[in-house]
């Protein structure tokens, strides 16, 4: 799956504003349903603000040919040594200058010109930097998919990052150490050739298992979702969600849960719903065998400022073999 789309477009809401008042821009007369439809916008946006800070995968969302940071979870940001409010709304090479020359002008123009994803493996990437202190080298699996506001209607970049780092360097260990042991034990020929098919079995390993990270990346196999209010208004199912529930879009977005999808009734959910509002614990409900990486998902209350539950996220959880 090579492109997001998300139906209910919140550009209008930008992070630490108000959505502008439709109706008020101009001499126009004060029209109360636009407002309230603003207010839902930016209500939307900021439940997927949150639902992208709770994932433990840097995500994050440039629009615009100027690429301007928009949506930034805390895990991309502190893979720059930053806060997400001091890059949020600021060109990405304006706000991350030491990015530059390292790959991101040629993904992004790619996405741009073919819409077409772009997947990294491995890369070597400067990912942090600061004046006063060393540059930080770091090995990425980065996806980099077109993202939909409408039917056709390119309107950024959403990039997700997986730290491999570890790996690359545990591999690279593996193979100097099996060098400099050959070097200096000839004698030992048979201790070496074992090393060296541990070495290569562990490589392979690695590699097969940042292959698979790849493949669930361009594909977006973090299902995720937004169900909102007492009747489970779905008002965000990303692809990776539509295909676990085997729906489109247009099936499910703005309308309840369970009539939009009956089949889903008398799975229990909904009582798990209703102790999830209740308790404020998250849920993990398993997923049946044979609907791909995912197997379980996890339903979690999303607060407002009085800490009442008023949305349920949704997250997929994958096996040990879509996890890097």
């Amino acid at each position: 799956m090579k492109s997001l789309y998300l139906a209910s477009s919140f550009a209008a809401a930008l992070p630490g504003s108000l959505p502008r008042p439709l109706g008020l821009a101009g001499a126009g007369p004060y029209r109360p349903g636009a407002l309230l439809a603003g207010a839902m916008q930016a209500t939307v946006y900021q439940h997927l603000q949150a639902l992208l800070a709770q994932l433990p995968v840097a995500m994050y969302l440039v629009r615009g040919p100027a690429h301007v940071l928009d949506l930034v979870n805390p895990p991309a940001a502190a893979n720059w040594g930053c806060a997400t409010d001091q890059v949020r709304g600021q060109p990405f090479f304006e706000a991350l200058p030491h990015l530059r020359g390292q790959g991101y002008e040629a993904a992004y123009a790619t996405v741009w010109q073919t819409q077409q994803a772009v997947t990294w493996q491995e890369a070597p990437i400067i990912y942090c930097w600061q004046p006063s202190g060393p540059a930080a080298l770091g090995y990425f699996d980065v996806a980099f998919q077109p993202f939909y506001e409408g039917p056709g209607r390119l309107a950024g970049v959403l990039v997700t990052s997986h730290d491999v780092t570890q790996q690359v360097l545990a591999r690279q260990h593996a193979r100097q150490a099996t060098a400099e042991l050959a070097a200096t034990n000839a004698g030992l020929a048979d201790y070496v050739a074992e090393l060296t098919r541990a070495a290569h079995a562990a490589q392979a390993h690695a590699e097969a298992r940042a292959t698979l990270l790849a493949q669930l990346l361009e594909q977006a196999p973090l299902a995720n979702g937004l169900l909102a209010g007492a009747d489970y208004v779905v008002q965000v199912c990303n692809p990776g969600l539509r295909a676990l529930w085997q729906c489109t879009p247009a099936q499910v977005l703005h309308q309840p849960l369970f009539e939009a999808l009956p089949g889903l009734q008398g799975q229990g959910l909904r009582e798990v719903f209703e102790a999830v509002s209740r308790t404020g614990t998250a849920a993990v409900v398993p997923v049946p065998p044979g609907l791909g990486a995912v197997q379980a998902l996890t339903y979690y209350p999303l607060r407002d400022a009085q800490g009442q539950t008023i949305a349920l996220g949704v997250a997929g959880e994958c096996g040990p073999a879509g996890r890097a």
